[in-house]
């Protein structure tokens, strides 16, 4: 009876023990010195007593790669490496290492782990004995949190899922920061450090010491974005502002929104805002010119994705003295907020900037802004205008002649009264601005199908429109745009002041038949043909100042007046055939 109370005892005592042995996880860390993979996918097994538990593992690419193992107290854990596998060998098997970690992260084998030595040992029976703890590690994920945009420095998000078999743990880390004791399952934030610091975080178990877990090193080693890294936190700035800052550590946004300019979003860049209806109405000139790298500056108005381009410079050579920074000047309306993104010529392109807002008051549009305004004009008596300060055509149809411009247009209205009616016009220009473009218009509707007639290019126009019945016309006179502020913006625009003449002479189809007469070419440049179907017996040619320059008498029907010595500009031209005068006008170039 007693034996059989022994036996029972120690089959009991034997089961207990067998129940009882503690399971947990081993790793094995692969590691390549440089930094390429095992040139080989499938170069080595785990063997757990004898059997495989890690079948052909390998390192793909990089320079670390882990697997877990599970593994029971006392196993016996071993490896075979197959140096022959790696591509390249026995040249590139010397790059390859490994270690094996106990549950607890500690390492308990090691082989050409990290450094160049020659194809790595192999784990040989009766090496690492698998030693479990009793306890059960705590179970912990670690996340770097940097303090962008406050400062460079970070946190750590120390996230702790179970707390195995403590009733509580405590987190510490290798930098003096006080312990955290008596922790349960959740998330803390361990830190601030300080840019680049190296972190080591531990979660120990309050009951056993010896059941811990710690992180690899943890640590953030750059510098945060700009504040106004993005559009959608774009700085404000004002009038007299001056900013400084960099696109050393700024990141590209906006890449698909419009340039101009000689610019275009493709380097890093960062946001300003300018609001015109808190600032004003006004020509804004942005000075990029002591930015220490080439820069390029766009302007916008709209939303993020949505963006609309005004203005835009690369290299403003010119006021800035030199290559390779931007300058340029836009017309705020006083209403709508700019957006302005300071970037490089290309992505390459990054560095210090230097940004000044200068403003100035906008001039007041002239009287004749607006068509309803219209100016009058008298018949050969030449007028000053400008179109400094003119607006924006706004709802009026563009020129036929000028269909894509920037339109900033002032009016002159002219009567006529003659039956039918040649209107001869005249523009030249007096001083900044290098265009005086003209359209002609029965009405203020000013569309492109009651356009009677139009010329634009560079310098003044000469228009000449026939046989208009009687009645007012309304003329338009317009430059591209608006004039720049000083220095010149790069995408200069072209106001200022010029003259108007305009006359209106017969139209030679309302001659009687009888002493209808032809002239060409008109302009002329140096002989006006004239032919009748009568003699034509006198052409005496008058200046614009009604001084007589010319005078013949040629009694013929067909007559050529040489007008090569006279200036260039208009004249006035009186025929008579069978005593009947009449005047035409002619342009001399």
């Amino acid at each position: 009876m007693k034996k059989i109370t022994l036996l029972c005892i120690a089959v009991m005592t034997f089961a207990f023990s067998f129940q009882a042995k503690a399971q947990c996880d081993y790793t094995i860390e692969l590691t390549d010195a440089w930094g390429d993979g095992w040139n080989g996918v499938s170069n080595m097994d785990v063997l757990v007593n004898g059997a495989v538990v890690l079948d052909d593992i390998g390192l793909a690419g990089g320079s670390i790669g882990s697997f877990t193992f599970t593994v029971n107290d006392g196993d016996d854990v071993t490896t075979v490496f197959n140096a022959a596998a790696v591509v390249g060998f026995p040249d590139y098997a010397d790059e390859c290492g490994f270690r094996i970690l106990d549950a607890l992260g500690n390492e308990v084998f090691t082989t050409n782990y990290d450094a160049f030595g020659g194809p790595p040992a192999d784990v040989t029976t009766g090496t690492v004995t698998a030693a479990c703890p009793a306890c059960s590690v705590p179970d912990v994920s670690y996340t770097v949190v940097d303090n962008c945009p406050v400062d460079d420095g970070f946190t750590v998000e120390v996230v702790i899922n179970d707390i195995g078999t403590a009733s509580g743990v405590t987190i510490t880390d290798d930098q003096g920061t006080a312990a955290s004791a008596g922790l349960s399952a959740g998330t803390y934030t361990y830190g601030s450090y300080l840019n680049a610091t190296p972190v080591v975080i531990t979660v120990t178990n309050d009951s056993d010491g010896t059941c811990a877990t710690s992180s690899a090193t943890l640590t953030f080693d750059a510098n945060c974005p700009p504040a106004n890294d993005d559009f959608a936190n774009a700085l404000p700035v004002a009038c007299d502002d001056n900013v400084t800052g960099s696109t050393a550590d700024a990141t590209l946004d906006e890449a698909t929104a419009p340039g101009g300019g000689g610019a275009d979003v493709d380097a890093p860049n960062v946001w300003y805002s300018f609001d015109s209806a808190v600032q004003g109405a006004g020509d804004i000139t942005l000075d990029l010119c002591p930015s220490a790298y080439d820069t390029s500056l766009l302007v916008y108005t709209g939303t993020s994705g949505n963006l609309t381009f005004v203005a835009g410079n690369d290299d403003n050579n010119a006021a800035c003295g030199g290559c390779c920074q931007s300058n340029l000047t836009f017309q705020a309306n006083g209403t709508d907020t700019y957006f302005i993104s300071i970037e490089g010529y290309n992505a390459g392109n990054v560095g210090d900037y230097d940004l000044t807002v200068t403003c100035v008051a906008p001039t007041p549009p002239p009287a004749n802004d607006l068509c309803a305004n219209a100016e009058a004009l008298a018949l050969t008596v030449t007028t000053a205008g400008t179109t400094v300060g003119a607006t924006q055509t706004g709802t009026q149809e563009q020129p036929t002649c000028d269909p894509f411009g920037v339109i900033a247009d002032v009016w002159y209205s002219v009567d006529l009264t003659l039956s039918s009616n040649d209107l001869n016009i005249i523009t030249a220009i007096t001083d900044t601005s290098d265009q005086a473009n003209v359209a002609v218009y029965p009405s203020c509707v000013a569309d492109e199908a009651s356009s009677l007639g139009c010329s634009e290019g560079n310098g003044g126009e000469t228009l000449t429109v026939n046989a208009l019945p009687a009645g007012t016309y309304f003329i338009r006179v317009w430059s591209d745009g608006n004039a720049p502020v000083p220095p010149s913006s790069g995408n200069d625009r072209t106001e200022g002041g010029f003259t108007i003449t305009v006359d209106a002479t017969l139209s030679v189809n309302s001659f009687e038949n009888a002493n209808a007469f032809t002239y060409y070419p008109n302009p002329v440049n140096n002989g006006l043909q004239l032919r009748a179907q009568k003699d034509i017996q006198n052409v005496t040619v008058y200046n614009m100042l009604g001084q007589e320059v010319i005078r013949t008498a040629p009694n013929a029907v067909e007559s050529t007046v040489d007008m090569n010595g006279l200036s260039q500009g208009a004249y006035f031209v009186q025929v008579t055939i069978d005593g009947v005068t009449e005047t035409v006008r002619v342009v001399k170039r």
